[in-house]
């Protein structure tokens, strides 16, 4: 596995990118990675790819309000693995301080039906905290996350 760093994607990473985010995140989350990716700034794209150069992962840094912000994600069949780990690695070599929205619950559904896992156990593992800011709407309710180094 490796990671390519790009400030862009070609349009069949952000196609491979737009089938892995809704898959794998909330159904209330469809169809919002084109919306985040319209709304960066200063956009860093760390890509995972596998030995036959397909997309398994990728992660963002870009910068919202005076802050470096974060967005990851690695496909299903690949997570436990570590590649979440070196998605998280290479965004903190690229910036000291990192923050994102966390859905801290598992009580949505993913677009198979399934529970959608809240994650946070696995950003705590690696460095980050968890703050008492909070987004709270129809769509999403997560807490904020950051990491300094």
């Amino acid at each position: 596995m490796r990671i390519e760093i790009s400030k862009s994607l070609t349009e069949d990473q952000t196609k491979k990118i737009d089938h892995l985010w809704n898959e794998l995140y909330p159904i209330k989350l469809k169809n919002r990675f084109g919306m985040l990716l319209k709304d960066i700034k200063e956009d860093s794209h760390h890509i995972l790819l596998n030995e036959a150069n397909e997309v398994i992962g990728w992660a963002v840094a870009f910068l919202r309000d005076d802050e470096i912000w974060f967005s990851i994600l690695v496909s299903a069949e690949n997570q436990n693995e570590g590649y979440g780990k070196m998605l998280i690695d290479s965004l903190k070599r690229s910036s000291k301080k990192l923050c994102g929205w966390v859905i801290d619950h598992s009580n949505d559904l993913k677009q198979d039906g399934s529970n959608y896992h809240t994650p946070i156990q696995f950003y705590l593992k690696n460095g980050f905290i968890v703050t008492q800011e909070r987004i709270e709407t129809d769509i999403i309710s997560a807490v904020k996350i950051k990491f300094e180094a």
